[in-house]
């Protein structure tokens, strides 16, 4: 290596670098640097570990850029970058580096798609060295350098070489088909897509490996025929999750914090604060199959007997499969994971007749908040859900010792087989425990993420209820987007964005410090810092209307500050009341309904819940 790449992979800050660039752009002014001069500057360059370290490597680049005259770069430089792609790309992925992929593609001359078809080859090359997990989860980033690769070639397909449409090992059948068909216009979306998958496929074969898997749903025990099950759940109060930490891939190579409570609420068309979801399972004597969800949002049914096509009752139920049916489709997946229902059954009346004894089942589900809270409705229910299903089952899951934490990972793969991007502490705020609020890290790790929960047992309630004031904005969000952006964040190491993530992994600790400590004025400057950072995440999890609760002069004054909690974008804010202010905060928040913006929020009344999921029968 030239000794001025050997001193610029070594520096150690951005005015160093910022010199040995300068360094570099007179000596190819002076026509004193080689073709291999300049292609081990750029490796230096991109790959210098303390400006990644820093997240100022995207800075240094744009001075070289800045630097180089235009006659020299296609000279010199843009030949250079076009050899050196393939080998960076492959070091991104192998070595999980934390350089973005884009600052490589920037440099590379975009009048030919050779250096393109190099890298994909370059790629495949270093996916092919693993295998499982490590291939998986390596792949997802692959498959994200992928969409840009593809974005590019798209430009011009007529030009793409069949080289670019080889085969790769994390290709599923429709991009081997879009491959085969050469329609490269259509492969960006299609490995976008593929990198959720790649994480349901490390997440099945994770839990897979555990020794205490579930085996096939046995027969129900006759003793229960009788008998009338009921799940009742508390929600999920986020206070921080590191933002996102707790996505399975992050959960796995960074580690992962996080900070919640499990509540009950008084619901907008109720009294008395209760758990607000409910499961409800019970043996019919007759063989059919009855499915009902009784949400705010909407109610909807499904149900069927042996009258009529086995055939067409089976097509409708798996009708949530192909697009249709959402509201039902997580009780439905869960009759399959649990394997009282067969995958892609021809006769699930048949299924659940064999399972009952001959006779057939009805399910409820029961949910008194509006989807898209942030407030992990959709993990708990699925959660509840399994409880249910496996006391059907007699499994030990569904038992207070069997419990955790498996119920709890089994309804993330529940949640990842239907295409929820959730992350592992969402229903994992609703366990039960010595206290209400809980501290969770999961260490990086090979296998399935563990999460270690500490219970803060030493927070005083009646303190946390009061100062602690939990807002819903009557403002509906999508959670998965939210999560696949800072997902996405993660993977391209956005030069703007990636440096949020280790900044929210450092404030999490401190947030668990101050209430822990009691020092609620803190905890307030510490969410909204957070708040901060999510924001920069993901710009759209924020807007005008819900900045309002963060900067509105009559709401600062007594209020220390707060997040969105979830992904943001609407639902519930949790904001923390100045000393002796709680009232006053929750009259002004009130006041808000009064504003079109805010006509449908409200103030709820909640308690901390630390029994947890509980089964009744």
């Amino acid at each position: 290596m030239d000794r001025l790449a050997e001193q610029l992979y070594r520096a150690q800050s951005l005015a160093e670098v910022v010199s040995l660039i300068d360094q570099m752009v007179a000596r190819l002014g002076a026509g004193q640097a080689t073709a291999d001069d300049c292609a081990d500057f750029l490796r230096a360059l991109l790959l210098n570990p303390a400006m990644a370290a820093a997240q100022t490597t995207g800075q240094a680049v744009e001075h070289l850029l800045r630097q180089v005259p235009a006659a020299a770069w296609m000279e010199r430089v843009a030949p250079a970058a076009a050899r050196a792609l393939p080998q960076l790309l492959a070091a991104l992925v192998d070595e999980r580096l934390d350089v973005s992929h884009a600052l490589l593609l920037r440099v590379v001359p975009k009048d030919s798609p050779a250096p393109l078809a190099a890298a994909l080859a370059a790629l495949e090359a270093a996916l092919q060295l693993h295998q499982g997990s490590a291939r998986y989860l390596r792949g997802m980033r692959a498959a994200r350098i992928m969409v840009d690769v593809y974005s590019e070639l798209a430009h011009d397909p007529q030009t793409v070489p069949s080289v670019c449409l080889a085969p790769s090992c994390i290709d599923d059948e429709h991009i081997a088909g879009l491959k085969q068909a050469g329609s490269v216009a259509q492969l960006p979306a299609a490995y976008a897509a593929r990198i959720n998958q790649l994480q349901r496929l490390d997440l099945k074969e994770s839990l897979a490996s555990l020794q205490d898997a579930p085996a096939a749903a046995p027969h129900m025990d006759p003793d229960d025929y009788e008998r009338t099950f009921v799940v009742r759940a508390p929600l999920r109060l986020g206070i921080s999750s590191a933002n996102a930490s707790d996505n399975h891939m992050r959960s796995k190579e960074r580690g992962a914090r996080t900070l919640n409570a499990g509540i009950d609420l008084q619901p907008a068309d109720g009294e008395s604060v209760e758990p607000p979801l409910r499961v409800t399972a019970r043996r019919l004597p007759e063989p059919k199959l009855v499915l009902r969800s009784l949400s705010l949002a909407f109610r909807a049914e499904f149900a069927a007997s042996r009258a009529g096509d086995a055939r067409a009752h089976s097509e409708r139920f798996f009708a949530y499969r192909r697009g249709g049916d959402e509201a039902l489709r997580l009780v439905k997946q869960a009759l399959v994971h649990t394997g009282i229902v067969r995958d892609d059954s021809d006769d699930i009346v048949g299924d659940v007749t064999v399972f009952t004894g001959g006779g057939g089942l009805e399910i409820a589900t029961e949910s008194r908040v509006l989807q898209g809270s942030g407030l992990g409705t959709s993990s708990i229910l699925a959660a509840a859900i399994l409880k249910a299903l496996y006391r059907l089952c007699r499994h030990r899951y569904a038992t207070a010792e069997g419990e955790y934490p498996a119920l709890y990972d089994q309804s993330l793969l529940l949640e990842q087989s239907i295409g929820l991007n959730s992350g592992w502490q969402d229903a994992r705020g609703a366990c039960g425990g010595p206290s209400a609020i809980k501290d969770f890290y999961a260490p990086p790790t090979d296998g399935l993420p563990a999460p270690q929960r500490t219970f803060l047992a030493e927070v005083d309630e009646a303190t946390f209820t009061e100062r602690v004031v939990l807002f819903d904005t009557g403002i509906a969000r999508a959670a998965t987007r939210g999560l696949n952006v800072v997902l996405d964040a993660y993977l391209t190491r956005d030069p703007e964005r990636f440096p949020a993530i280790a900044a929210s992994m450092r404030i999490h600790d401190h947030m668990v410090a101050a209430l822990r400590a009691g020092d609620y004025e803190a905890l307030g400057e510490l969410a909204t810092r957070y708040w901060q950072l999510r924001c920069t995440l993901d710009p759209q999890a924020t807007n005008p209307t819900l900045q309002t609760l963060f900067v509105d002069p009559a709401l600062v004054e007594v209020s220390a500050g707060g997040l969105i909690t979830g992904a943001g974008g609407g639902g519930f804010a949790l904001l923390i009341a100045r000393a002796g202010r709680g009232e006053e905060l929750r009259a002004r928040l009130r006041e808000l309904r009064g504003t079109a913006a805010f006509a449908s929020s409200r103030v709820v009344a909640y308690r901390l819940d630390r029994r947890g999921i509980q089964l009744a029968e």
